[in-house]
């Protein structure tokens, strides 16, 4: 039986330097594509999958979230630290909000319905989303070892073999969300890390599944390049 997740959070706290001029004035996930801006498409299609508590983590214009998530009946977090810290930071430090099993994301995500679907109806109760290779110039490569995740870098030659790669989307279990809180007590560098690491770096004792969709329509937006492959490429293969 699938584990029945109702929350979500969007780690939205990022200064998005790489997307400059942009960023001066809006956040990443503020940027439109197509119709939408991205955090309207990704509130959107969580609701539209059975998601009712969506938490953003916020941080750069922090403001831009607060009104938008008053106004379509979200809540908001401020990571004080975010401009210093890594986004594992920015999860632990509004953990205290989540009550139960959860889907992960980040706010500069553009992606295809199917990814939530998916997750959602894996029975696994803590999955990492992997897609096929994107050649999107910006990849995360993910191990995987019968069916669970051995590890993620975005170097090939750290990894023992290259089987997919990371969309940026996951399903997380409050017993996961624990030992991570453990972890950022505990790891002299974890203000920096990024999530994805640490919870690799957890994934050697604790069992993380691997859902690979080969096709899957997605992309990260983090600079011009991302942007102009997100309007050209991805999002007239949206649903």
């Amino acid at each position: 039986m699938t584990q029945t997740i109702e929350t979500a959070v969007i780690l939205a706290a990022g200064r998005g330097t790489r997307l400059q001029p942009y960023t001066f004035d809006i956040p990443k996930g503020f940027m439109p594509v197509g119709d939408e801006r991205l955090i309207e498409r990704s509130v959107r299609v969580l609701k539209e999958n059975g998601i009712k508590n969506i938490i953003i983590g916020t941080g750069h214009l922090h403001e831009h979230y607060e009104k938008f998530a008053k106004e379509n009946g979200l809540k908001t977090f401020l990571s004080p630290d975010f401009a210093t810290t890594g986004s594992f930071h920015t999860l632990i430090y509004g953990s205290d909000l989540i009550k139960g099993g959860f889907l992960l994301l980040e706010s500069d995500l553009l992606y295809h319905s199917d990814a939530i679907k998916g997750l959602l109806n894996t029975e696994s109760r803590d999955v990492i989303l992997c897609s096929g290779f994107t050649q999107s110039n910006d990849e995360v490569y993910v191990e995987v070892k019968d069916d669970r995740l051995s590890n993620l870098s975005k170097k090939k030659e750290e990894l023992d073999s290259v089987d997919a790669e990371l969309v940026g989307i996951w399903k997380i279990s409050l017993n996961l969300l624990e030992k991570l809180k453990s972890l950022h007590s505990a790891a002299e560098n974890a203000r920096n890390m990024d999530y994805e690491i640490a919870i690799a770096k957890l994934s050697i004792e604790h069992t993380v599944n691997v859902l690979k969709i080969d096709n899957l329509a997605w992309c990260e937006i983090d600079n011009q390049e991302h942007l102009e492959r997100a309007k050209r490429d991805i999002q007239p293969r949206l649903d």
